[in-house]
């Protein structure tokens, strides 16, 4: 079994390292530290099992996941986090991967678990990510419910902190647009002002103030 880590945390990539190749006997085919890295590696090692961490520099987790499913449909990944929320689960779970872990939860058992689940072909998701993932099928207020695309890349950007003629120069909209779709968003999410529309937008994963930083670029653009 060949294995992919993509990790740009050294203590936890090397506790899965660790794990992996002298706990469990796989071959570990390469690390890579960021999203872009990932995909070339991935790409050129073809191995048999990816372990994914989300937020990852340059090119999110989410968006490695789908470019490699585009081409290696068949391709066994499992997706990290330390971030759980709504944004990012459904995000994950839209992707069809077969497991994904908490890493506040991500202990030897729950990786052994997952990775005996994914080989076994059964879906493993850990009990927090799984809890996240009720709410939002069971919630008829969820934000995948209830705000279009284009409202969500709005959200998004105000999350950011951009003004309205900022966020329409991103999205090639009219400043007036960008008006309506915030408008929209008070009324749908039942808030009042742009400062709770930024505290939603951070608390649901629209948007977090290290995408910046990290590079990530497509962090904006909602994809089905």
């Amino acid at each position: 079994m060949r294995v992919v880590v993509v990790e740009d945390q050294i203590l936890f990539q090397e506790f899965l390292i660790d794990q992996l190749r002298d706990k469990m006997g796989f071959e570990i085919a390469g690390i890579a530290t960021d999203g872009e890295a990932a995909l070339e590696l991935i790409l050129r090692e073809k191995p048999d099992l990816v372990i994914l961490d989300i937020l990852i520099p340059k090119l999110s987790g989410i968006h490695v996941a789908r470019r490699l499913l585009a081409v290696m449909p068949k391709l066994r990944i499992i997706a990290l986090s330390a971030e759980t929320d709504p944004k990012t689960v459904y995000q994950v779970n839209k992707q069809h991967l077969p497991a994904f872990i908490d890493k506040k939860e991500a202990s030897v058992d729950v990786l052994r678990q997952a990775i005996e689940g994914v080989l076994a072909r059964q879906r493993y998701y850990s009990p927090s990510i799984q809890a996240v993932l009720n709410q939002l099928r069971t919630d008829p207020k969820a934000f995948q419910k209830i705000l279009t695309k284009r409202e969500q890349e709005v959200l998004t950007l105000i999350g950011s902190g951009l003004s309205d003629r900022e966020i329409g120069e991103g999205l090639g909209l009219s400043e007036s647009s960008v008006q309506t779709h915030r408008r929209n968003l008070f009324r749908k999410l039942d808030v009042h002002s742009t400062p709770e529309l930024i505290r939603y937008a951070n608390e649901c994963g629209f948007w977090k103030p290290a995408f910046p930083s990290m590079g990530l670029q497509d962090t904006y653009h909602v994809h089905d």
